[in-house]
């Protein structure tokens, strides 16, 4: 699949780009190599990542941002989850990350669910959820809420509260 310039897409671990430009880039003593040029979308960060544009494996990273549809499906499925929380610390880790970096987004929204209902039962106990659970919601929050925010046309700040409506109107 070939994308274009001013093309807004997800790409692996930098979630929702635009792609700046495609051109030739000389890096070192290497010859110029055409990439595309993503400009990662909502960080505060300048940053851009250069992806080979003949690089089958890193290219095939790159993915069309779902439709408004499919995110709405999403979000109104949140309760329908099929991820079961590990209680194995380093299992998890593995687990939930590579869920996350597979890209599929069920599986990502599915992260987000079963963390955010641990989290919740713990502090009914009065306990927290630890530092390394906290990243992985964290960095599938920030994945999902870039992509709703574009499909859905709307600000990234008001996707939280979108979804708390949206998936009190499926309960």
């Amino acid at each position: 699949m070939t994308f274009s310039k001013g093309e807004t897409v997800v790409y692996g671990g930098s979630g929702v780009c635009e792609i700046d430009d495609i051109k030739d880039v000389r890096f070192y003593h290497e010859r110029p190599q055409k990439y595309y040029i993503l400009k990662p979308l909502f960080v505060n960060q300048a940053q851009v990542v250069y992806v080979p544009y003949n690089n089958e494996k890193l290219t095939a990273k790159i993915k069309p941002v779902i439709s408004k549809k499919e995110a709405l499906e999403l979000i109104r499925g949140i309760n329908d989850n099929d991820v079961e929380w590990i209680e194995d610390r380093n299992e998890r880790k593995e687990t939930y990350n590579n869920l996350i970096a597979s890209g599929d987004r069920k599986n990502i929204v599915d992260v987000i669910t079963t963390i955010t209902e641990r989290r919740k039962q713990l502090e009914e106990e009065g306990k927290s959820l630890n530092q390394q659970d906290e990243r992985i919601l964290t960095d599938a929050e920030r994945r999902m809420t870039a992509e709703f925010a574009v499909a859905l046309g709307m600000d990234p700040a008001d996707i939280p509260g979108f979804i708390e409506k949206e998936t009190a109107k499926a309960v």
